[in-house]
């Protein structure tokens, strides 16, 4: 899968950068990062992974992982990792 960078470049999907921007969000409210927001990244980063796309966008992306974290009990984290 492709993504669409905001600048117009294309490059592949990195499943570890929304892995890592998720397990941020946690850490930022739960100031550790455990077992949990692990799989809850890894969980999120497949999900988008596995999409039978050629291409999305970062802003795509960004809203799949919003609405995946919305979705679960976590909302606090979706805050954080929205703004």
């Amino acid at each position: 899968m492709k993504v669409v960078k905001r600048d117009g470049r294309v490059t592949n999907f990195n499943k570890e950068k929304v892995r890592d921007a998720v397990v941020l969000a946690f850490n930022e409210v739960d100031g550790c990062i455990d077992t949990h927001a692990r799989d809850k990244a890894n969980e999120i980063a497949r999900h988008i992974e596995n999409l039978d796309k050629d291409q999305l966008s970062v802003e795509e992306i960004q809203a799949i992982v919003e609405n995946k974290l919305m979705a679960s009990n976590r909302k606090d984290v979706a805050k954080a990792y929205i703004i």
